[in-house]
């Protein structure tokens, strides 16, 4: 428990230093507002929805890494489902940071969230 508990200052650093780097290596500096975007790009779907994704993604990691460092939620990666239910999990948030550049990201994203609905109705 105690080791784990060391692994939180770490996660949420590596957090905040990582959303900080990646959402300048994409957009530039936030320093500059002025960001500016192409004659036809519409700033919602060209930048905001793909940055949602991303945001909430690593969110979900970070409070999933939080939990597992305070022993509340222990995974247990021997069960089949929850190693599929993770990997739907990141496929569902990859192609939703990746469905604005091609059109094509829209069938695994819809195919998640179809896996989502079916296997958690009870």
């Amino acid at each position: 428990m105690q080791k784990r508990l060391f692994l939180l200052p770490l996660i949420w650093g590596a957090y905040g230093i990582g959303e900080v780097l990646i959402l300048n290596y994409l957009f530039g500096p936030v320093a500059s507002a002025s960001v500016s975007y192409p004659a036809n790009d519409k700033p919602i779907g060209g930048s905001y929805l793909p940055v949602l994704f991303f945001n909430f993604g690593t969110l979900i990691a970070l409070i999933g890494f939080s939990l597992y460092s305070l022993g509340i939620w222990d995974i247990d990666l021997s069960n089949r489902k929850v190693k599929t239910d993770i990997a739907t999990l990141a496929v569902m948030f990859v192609s939703g940071v990746l469905i604005l550049s091609s059109a094509l990201f829209l069938f695994p994203l819809t195919a998640a969230l179809v896996y989502f609905l079916a296997t958690n109705i009870e």
